[in-house]
């Protein structure tokens, strides 16, 4: 075969492919470099560690051969735009005519693959929480709606006064908080049926601002909108989205300092592979802290004294089944963003 041939295979593979030179400078490398945010031709002849910021991070396989070292490891790159990539390293010596005259490699990013892994691992984790939660809540639901008839047959019986009518207040309302731990633990559990149309996002937004008006007034808290001047089309459940931003908007609210102002976004957000719409909550409440960022939607999970910690996992189950994602930033008393993204339409 031709030579031309074998560069192209090489011009166009899924990986990074690279030759340096004994003083480390780049004498090929191939289009994939694009994907880092630079140009091949800029690369030729400057120094390979100058242009890569890396960071050996994994472990390191280094084996002999005949001629020289090869090696195998994990590195941490940030390209040019400042995006960081995990990647695998595989690099050999590069021989002529029995010499030495330089380093040839593979460079292949790990990122996505680590996340879909970290994902399935998660889902995997949560889904036997979920199995563990139904049986708990099929247990407790019969004795508990006992405890509750019961406590109403002798409430009216014994007809009692004083501070004794508190306690049976306090008895009741503690069933109340637990049948809707039970109620939240079953909508987690079961699966979820989607009554799938096209909708304007926008306007399930509003409907989800308009739900959390009362306790917004209250706090004197604004709701500030850019929906980026139009709708923004996506297939989905109306009811289930609306119940996912209404617990979102809930969480930003009771978040919020009084007086303060949450920002509500939507836009289109185009992909090469497909366009997506995006939703943005933004706050000015207390953060949520670093070490709680990686737990914030496992079930049971919660800061709140009053909270079942299964709203955020009913949430991104709920989008998990769009086929979208949601993703939290957040520092400790810098407030918190929410991103969810569907696919649009």
């Amino acid at each position: 075969m031709k030579e031309g041939f074998f560069k192209k295979l090489l011009d166009n593979a899924s990986d990074l492919i690279w030759a340096v030179d004994m003083e480390g400078r780049f004498i090929y490398i191939n289009d994939n470099i694009k994907e880092w945010g630079y140009d091949k031709e800029e690369l030729i002849g400057q120094p390979l560690l100058s242009i890569l910021n890396a960071q050996r991070i994994g472990k390191r396989e280094t084996r002999r051969s005949i001629m020289g070292i090869h090696q195998t490891y994990e590195m941490e790159i940030v390209d040019k735009k400042g995006t960081a990539h995990k990647v695998v390293v595989k690099s050999s010596p590069l021989e002529e005519d029995g010499n030495i005259v330089g380093v040839m490699g593979i460079i292949r990013d790990i990122t996505e693959l680590e996340r879909l892994e970290r994902k399935l691992k998660d889902e995997e984790r949560l889904a036997s929480l979920g199995r563990l939660a139904t049986g708990i809540a099929h247990e407790i639901r019969n004795p508990l709606s006992s405890v509750k008839m019961n406590l109403s047959i002798l409430k009216k019986r014994l007809s009692p006064k004083g501070v004794d009518v508190e306690h049976f207040e306090i008895a009741q309302e503690e069933v109340f908080h637990l049948e809707k731990i039970v109620s939240e633990l079953l909508d987690y559990a079961k699966p979820i049926k989607l009554d799938l149309q096209i909708c304007d996002l926008t306007q399930l937004m509003d409907v989800a601002i308009s739900a959390v008006a009362a306790p917004c007034a209250e706090r004197g808290i604004t709701i500030r909108t850019d929906y980026d001047g139009k709708g923004h089309m996506a297939l989905l459940d109306k009811t289930k989205i609306t119940q996912a931003l209404i617990n979102i908007l809930l969480n930003s609210v009771q978040a919020s300092p009084e007086n303060s102002e949450i920002f509500v976004g939507a836009e289109t957000v185009k992909f090469p592979s497909s366009d997506r719409a995006r939703v943005v909550i933004r706050d000015q409440g207390y953060g949520i802290p670093e070490d709680n960022l990686k737990y914030i939607f496992d079930p049971f999970f919660t800061t709140r004294k009053d909270g079942t910690g299964l709203g955020l996992s009913i949430v991104r189950n709920i989008v998990d089944n769009h086929e979208g994602s949601i993703t939290i930033e957040s520092e400790k008393g810098k407030g918190a963003t929410v991103a969810i993204e569907l696919p649009a339409r």
